[in-house]
């Protein structure tokens, strides 16, 4: 049976959570607080979404947690994006946090159309 760090949008969101906790350390990031905040927030629930939908037993519920952390995925894109139009950042500073935005954008698509489409198995 998998573990949740087996999974690659997990681990690819736990990666986005950390690249945000790294780029909000800036004094500038902290000036900015509400920001910082909301930025961390959501990066943050992408990952715990994941996880609690992992959690579930039905693979439907999985998928509408997974359509969580998407909202949220677009949340925390949104905040990187208007903490460049603030300047509290550069846009080459947030580039690792949107790379992996993008990477996980299709994983978390993908692992929604598997569980949608397949039955949850019987233990």
């Amino acid at each position: 049976m998998a573990v949740l760090n087996d999974l690659i949008v997990y681990r690819l969101a736990s990666e986005l959570r950390l690249a945000v906790i790294t780029l909000t350390d800036g004094p500038r990031a902290v000036a900015e607080y509400r920001l910082r905040d909301q930025l961390r927030a959501a990066a943050g629930s992408v990952v715990a979404n994941i996880a609690e939908g992992y959690g579930r037993a039905q693979h439907n519920d999985f998928a509408r947690f997974l359509d969580h952390a998407s909202g949220s995925l677009r949340e925390t894109e949104e905040w990187l994006r208007d903490g460049i139009a603030r300047r509290t950042w550069s846009a080459a500073d947030a580039e690792p946090s949107l790379r992996l935005a993008i990477r996980l954008t299709p994983a978390l698509t993908r692992l929604k159309r598997y569980l949608r489409n397949s039955k949850t198995p019987s233990f």
